[in-house]
């Protein structure tokens, strides 16, 4: 009896230290929610969505005898009503955002995320990784009694808090992962092994710079020794990112602040935009304490002083 109420009260302090209902839950899932949104308000459906003559959908996943797709959200109510479920699911996606109600929203945006998924034809990594992450993150909004997820930390000081904290380590044990097959998983392509890699990305017919950049970075690329620095670099640094998940807390921070950098410059060279949103929501539930409020004004005051 004594054993028992010690463990529980272990719990308890654990619990009350490494409470996730903080605003940093709520940037995370607001960004992966941002990040499709933007792709859904700036591409028209028929972009989104592309058919054979026969008015079939490409997207081979789209399979009416799979169970999960009878239910896809933006297929609901049939092939005629696309526009009207993408309009219904921005408006969704902005409340999840807004932070309010995200016990109901939490399955709603999960829906939204894995039926895009199912239903578009120009997915990417992040709308794969969108899907997984506002999954797993569920259990956690489940045990939040907070009436918004922007506002400050309320612990949950009991046996079941131990869940949403176990459930955050799931979700940075499964972006260490991702990290880690993104680095080794290179080694065996003969471009990355030989470091020529980047010069062959950044110059992709569908992939690559925009000509304003290529015309005044190519000249750099065709020095071998620039090509391998920039390629062998991107392997380092996918490495540095994955050890982050049992680094010191201030190391984690700079290495947070280095992989948005990093991936911010997959924008500029790539021109992926909701592929940035969804990983940076990964890095912050990665690499910054889930337990410590982020104070925005803070960071407000000193871009202000800094501009």
């Amino acid at each position: 009896m004594h054993k028992e109420f010690k463990i529980e009260n272990r719990i308890r302090l654990l619990t009350e230290k490494y409470s996730p209902f903080t605003n940093v839950v709520g940037l995370s899932r607001s960004l992966l929610a941002l990040g499709l949104l933007l792709t859904l308000l700036s591409t028209d459906i028929n972009t989104l969505v592309h058919k054979y003559n026969d008015g079939n959908l490409v997207n081979p996943l789209l399979n009416e005898s799979v169970a999960l797709n009878k239910y896809n959200f933006f297929i609901l109510f049939g092939y005629d009503h696309l526009n009207l479920m993408k309009y219904l699911a921005i408006i969704i996606l902005a409340i999840v955002i807004s932070g309010f109600w995200f016990k109901i929203t939490s399955f709603l945006h999960w829906w939204i995320a894995i039926s895009f998924l199912y239903f578009s034809s120009i997915i990417d990594g992040g709308d794969q990784i969108n899907a997984v992450i506002s999954l797993m993150l569920i259990p956690v909004l489940l045990f939040d009694k907070r009436k918004n997820h922007w506002e400050k930390m309320n612990n949950e000081i009991s046996v079941r808090g131990i869940i949403p904290i176990i459930t955050i380590w799931i979700i940075r044990l499964q972006v260490a992962l991702i990290y880690f097959q993104a680095s080794v998983g290179k080694y065996f392509v003969p471009e990355w092994a030989d470091g020529t890699a980047i010069y062959y990305w950044w110059n992709h017919t569908v992939f690559g710079m925009p000509i304003i950049i290529s015309n005044s970075i190519n000249f750099a690329l065709s020095n071998s020794f620039v090509v391998s620095f920039i390629t062998y670099s991107v392997l380092i640094l996918e490495i540095l990112i994955f050890l982050g998940l049992t680094a010191n807390l201030k190391y984690r921070k700079i290495i947070l602040l280095i992989g948005i950098f990093f991936h911010f410059s997959i924008i500029i060279f790539h021109g992926i935009f909701s592929f940035f949103f969804s990983i940076t929501a990964c890095l912050i539930l990665f690499l910054y304490p889930t337990y410590q409020n982020i104070n925005f004004k803070k960071y407000l005051l000193w871009l202000k002083k800094t501009s």
